[in-house]
């Protein structure tokens, strides 16, 4: 199938045969005013500086040259192939904990923004999968859904932050439902979660979760965030830095607990990672990614085009080569060998 990439310079050639044309009118109009004073066998002899074969060419190899240049930038092209290609992808969904707890400052710069890095990093490293987001801490809530929009996908990772759950807590067992229950209905393919948290206040309904999940062809990976030694929850109050206490009043102690997460990831034919394995992480899971059944999501059908600009181009370059040489003056005589018969 033959095509114009850019069809719209063609419109140039018009411009090209109307300044050929204006240059036809012109030139009758002077040969006309100039046959009124003497024979055109003549004009040599009266005008010596008057080569009117010679400016022809020239003009000539100008507007050539010009067309060539429009058609090549128009691009011809030749499609030699049509195809069809089925796009298929694994649907993936980020629940990501914003808990107080993930406040805390056991590794830099805290757990929440280490685990937003981490996420961002992720989606950077995606390309047909769609992926879509989940917030939870004492409940869960649906912040994005599936899509390949990784640009917004990233805008609603950066906004993750403790704010924007009232009721805190670590429910696990309400990020994998919400997931679930957004997941496409499809038996075959296989479908993730990334959970990413602390682990902390798990609740005994989680297993039993995951466990549906698995049932639901769903692999869950656990990414901890945090570390065994733990740290303080910091919190402001009353306009001052504090740290989060018990009743008793006694700040109270956060830790990761790698061993609730290992035992949820394999429950599922999933993997538990430490955040602190950074991009080896991204790795690993896509890995794992590649060989799931995906699902199909689109086809799209595309032909491939032979682009044949240069064929127009370099004869364009040739011509104004041309054009140059005979307007030197001592070329001139191989190129006009009888300059005084008009055309």
């Amino acid at each position: 199938m033959f095509r114009f990439e850019h069809a719209h310079f063609l419109f140039g050639l018009v411009i090209i045969l109307g300044l050929a044309g204006l240059y036809y009118v012109l030139r009758r109009q002077r040969n006309s005013v100039l046959n009124q004073f003497a024979s055109s066998g003549l004009w040599s002899s009266l005008i010596p500086s008057l080569d009117d074969k010679l400016n022809k060419r020239r003009i000539i190899l100008w507007l050539s040259a010009l067309a060539l240049i429009v058609i090549a930038l128009s691009n011809p092209q030749w499609g030699i192939r049509k195809e069809k290609i089925e796009i298929k992808s694994t649907d993936i969904y980020v629940a990501l904990d914003i808990s107080n707890s993930m406040a805390c400052t056991d590794i830099k710069p805290n757990r929440l923004e280490r685990a937003k890095l981490w996420t961002e990093s992720f989606l950077r490293s995606l390309a047909d999968d769609r992926v879509g987001m989940v917030f939870f801490a004492g409940h869960a809530f649906l912040q994005s859904p599936l899509t390949t929009d990784y640009g917004s996908s990233t805008m609603f990772a950066r906004s993750a932050d403790p704010t924007l759950i009232t009721t805190q807590g670590t429910n696990i067992s309400d990020a994998i439902t919400t997931c679930m229950d957004n997941f496409p209905k499809n038996e075959e393919a296989q479908k993730v979660i990334l959970l990413l948290t602390d682990g902390e206040d798990h609740d005994d309904q989680a297993m039993e979760a995951a466990n549906k999940a698995k049932q639901q062809n769903i692999a869950i990976y656990t990414i901890g965030v945090g570390t065994a030694e733990g740290g303080l929850i910091p919190v402001r109050a009353q306009g001052m830095e504090d740290y989060k206490r018990d009743e008793s009043g006694k700040p109270i102690q956060t830790k990761l607990n790698p061993t609730f997460l290992t035992q949820l990831a394999e429950s599922t034919q999933g993997k538990y990672y430490s955040i602190t394995q950074g991009d080896a992480i991204i790795e690993s899971i896509k890995a794992d990614v590649a060989n799931m059944t995906k699902q199909r999501v689109a086809e799209r059908a595309y032909s491939d085009y032979e682009s044949y600009f240069p064929y127009f181009l370099f004869p364009a370059i040739i011509l104004l080569v041309l054009e140059y040489l005979i307007s030197i003056k001592w070329m001139k005589k191989y190129f006009n060998r009888n300059p005084q018969t008009l055309g």
